[in-house]
């Protein structure tokens, strides 16, 4: 299939698909040229495709993404392994999580000085506190 019609298949954009080409997400073997230098994707582009999108839906990045499926490919994904990752993803999720309730936290502090005398922003302006 064309590029355009894969986009319609799997609901991606042309660019995204040629962006996923690019970090290496999808593979079009060279054979696959047509004689005007179109791009024939093989069927099986369409479920790397899905399975990508699968594991961005989890929080996963598109080079994280990547490592997964060609650990899955290569037969070296096992379960501790993956029990492992899956942990370290989370610790990393969570901390996120604590960073942004500090930033809300302060946000929120910021809204209930806002137009006072105590307002941040105008106390580092007068120079009367420092970040």
């Amino acid at each position: 299939m064309l590029i355009g019609e894969l986009s319609k298949r799997c609901g991606l954009s042309r660019d995204t698909i040629r962006f996923y080409e690019k970090m290496g997400l999808i593979s079009v073997p060279e054979t696959s040229r047509r004689n005007n230098n179109y791009k024939e994707y093989p069927d099986d582009v369409l479920k790397r495709i899905a399975a990508v999108q699968h594991i961005k839906s989890k929080g996963f990045t598109l080079r994280e993404a990547k490592g997964i499926i060609n650990l899955v490919q290569n037969g070296m994904l096992d379960p501790d392994r993956s029990r492992k990752y899956l942990l370290k993803k989370i610790a990393g999720i969570e901390k996120q999580i604590r960073e942004l309730t500090d930033t809300r936290k302060g946000l929120l502090e910021m809204v209930e000085q806002c137009g006072s005398d105590d307002c941040d922003v105008r106390l580092i302006l007068k120079g009367q506190a420092f970040l």
